[in-house]
C-alpha cells in the first residue's frame, strides 16, 4: 500500500505519471463518499476541452454521492497538453503529419496506473472501474476504449461528441485507426465493449462555436445529435460485416444540450447498472 490519502467529500491530489507531460504529474480532482471505500465503485471521468476538471468533477457529485461512488477525474491541462492532438487523440501523435509515438507516450496508459494508484492507496478491493467523458472528454474515451488493452474498464459511456474517429483500419489515425499496430481482432475487441454512447436530444445546434465544421465532420451531420447517430449506426453496420454483433448501447436523454446535467447524472446511472 502506498503512501496515498484521500478524505471523504471533495479533493485533488497530485499524481506522478511519465506520460503527464514535461512536468509528469498532472492534479486528479475527486470526490470520495462518506461510506466505506472497500467496495465502493470507481469511475473515471474525462472532462472537456475547457479543461474545467474540477468543475467536472462537481457536476458528478451528487450522483456519485447516491450511488456510493468514487470519482476521479484527472486534469489535462493546457499546458501539458496543448490541442486536441495531446489530450482528445491520446498524444499518439503530435500533429497530423508526425510519426506514431511509442506506446509508453501515449496518454491512456495514464487511466489505468491512475486507477491501480488509488486502488493500492486507498485499500480498494476493485478490479475494474467505469469511465466517462464527454464532448473533448467522449473523445479521449472512445480512442481509450478502442487503441489500449482496456481490461480493467467494466462499463463506459461516451456522451456529445463533436466528431467521431471512424472504425476503419485503413485511415490513418487520428481520423481512423489506420497507421497503427491494429487490426480485425482490435476491431472486435472494439465492438466488444460495454458502452453506451449517450446523446442530449437538444444537442442539435449547428451554429454552436465550439462544433467542428471541417469536411471531415460535416459529412456525420451538421450537429452533435446527428453525428452522434450517424456514427452509432456506421458502427453497427461495419460489426455485422465483421460477424460479431455490435455490444453498445444507444442512449438519447429527450431535452438534453451538451453540457447538460441530465447527461451527467443519465451517465453515473449507467455505470451503476442503472
Amino acid at each position: 500500500m502506498n503512501n496515498f490519502q484521500m478524505d471523504a467529500g471533495r479533493g485533488s491530489f497530485q499524481f506522478s505519471d511519465p506520460a503527464a507531460g514535461t512536468r509528469q504529474s498532472m492534479r486528479v480532482f475527486y470526490f470520495r463518499p462518506t461510506s466505506g471505500v472497500q467496495n465502493a465503485r470507481i469511475v473515471i471521468a474525462m472532462h472537456g476541452l475547457d479543461r474545467a476538471a474540477s468543475d467536472f468533477r462537481d457536476v458528478l457529485v451528487r450522483q456519485a454521492d447516491q450511488h456510493g461512488m468514487i470519482v476521479l477525474v484527472p486534469e489535462f491541462d493546457s499546458e501539458a497538453f496543448p490541442d486536441v492532438y495531446a489530450y482528445n487523440y491520446g498524444n499518439v501523435r503530435s500533429g497530423p503529419d508526425a510519426a506514431v509515438a511509442t506506446r509508453d507516450r501515449w496518454s491512456f496508459g495514464i487511466v489505468d496506473r491512475l486507477f491501480r494508484h488509488v486502488c493500492d492507496g486507498v485499500g480498494s478491493e476493485r478490479t475494474t472501474f467505469g469511465m466517462f467523458g464527454n464532448s473533448a472528454g467522449s473523445q479521449f474515451v472512445l480512442r481509450y476504449l478502442a487503441l489500449a488493452d482496456a481490461t480493467a474498464v467494466k462499463r463506459a459511456v461516451a456522451s456529445n461528441s463533436g466528431i467521431y474517429m471512424l472504425p476503419d483500419l485503413d485511415v490513418e489515425y487520428p481520423s481512423g485507426l489506420g497507421g497503427l499496430d491494429l487490426d480485425r481482432a482490435s476491431l472486435r475487441r472494439y465492438f466488444a465493449r460495454k458502452l453506451t454512447i449517450l446523446l442530449g436530444e437538444a444537442d442539435s445546434d449547428s451554429t454552436a462555436f465550439d462544433l467542428p465544421r471541417d469536411k471531415e465532420a460535416l459529412t456525420q451531420g451538421p450537429h452533435r445529435l446527428a453525428r452522434g447517430l450517424w456514427h452509432f449506426d456506421l458502427c453497427k453496420r461495419i460489426a455485422d460485416r465483421l460477424g460479431d454483433p455490435l455490444a453498445w448501447t444507444l442512449r438519447t436523454v429527450p431535452g438534453a444540450g451538451h453540457v447538460d446535467q441530465q447527461i451527467f447524472d443519465t451517465a453515473l446511472d449507467v455505470l451503476a447498472g442503472g
